[in-house]
């Protein structure tokens, strides 16, 4: 029995020493890169009496971003995104300031980001009727989700969030191509994505 219980201790002595060589900690502190893709889709419509043109965007909106993480709970970095939707009414490319907050330091954390930043147009419809965005305006965005370190330097993450993206001036146009109506847009959306993260000292 003594034996028994001997080998027995001996064989957790060695698991536990197993699984501690394979705990990974990713760097928590240091120069950082995230790249970032995802499908957004917007959860308003906005739907104009004068025109009858309902704005439905869903898209895919992959955006970079770099920047310092000071300790695991506060990283600043700079990024931009890019919006192409189906139509490619809504082009364009959000550039912000970003707040990045890790929760732990182990293999697995949960993290936050908070993206704020002003929206540049890049496009508008191709066909009458058409859209066009001719004046940017806020970018606000929204994260939350987990990252899983594969070594002290490379990590991958899943997440979901929110983005706002305010236009100041939408022109559109009738089917002849005739401008009928100037407003502002404000797009309410959902992101769904996979982050890419790369560490350095």
């Amino acid at each position: 029995m003594k034996k028994t219980i001997i080998a027995a201790v001996a064989l957790l002595c060695l698991c536990g020493t197993a699984v501690a060589q394979r705990h990974i900690e990713f760097r928590w502190h240091g120069l950082y890169c995230v790249g970032d893709a995802s499908i957004a889709f917007n959860v308003n419509r906005s739907v104009s009496d004068a025109s009858g043109i309902g704005d439905t965007v869903l898209g895919f909106m992959p955006s970079f971003s770099a920047g310092y993480q000071f300790r695991k709970e506060a990283a600043v970095g700079l990024g931009f995104s890019y919006l192409a939707d189906s139509k490619g009414a809504f082009t364009q490319m959000p550039i912000f300031v970003e707040l990045r907050s890790h929760f732990m330091r182990s293999q697995w954390t949960p993290y936050t980001v908070l993206q704020i930043g002003y929206s540049l147009p890049l496009g508008k419809s191709s066909e009458p009727p058409s859209t066009k965005i001719e004046e940017g305006g806020l970018y606000f965005g929204l994260e939350a989700g987990a990252r899983y370190a594969f070594s002290r330097s490379v990590a991958v993450g899943l997440h979901a969030g929110y983005k706002l993206l305010y236009s100041n001036k939408v022109q559109r146009t009738d089917a002849l191509g005739n401008p009928i109506l100037s407003e502002s847009v404000a797009l309410s959306m959902i992101n769904l994505g996979v982050s890419f993260y790369l560490s350095g000292d």
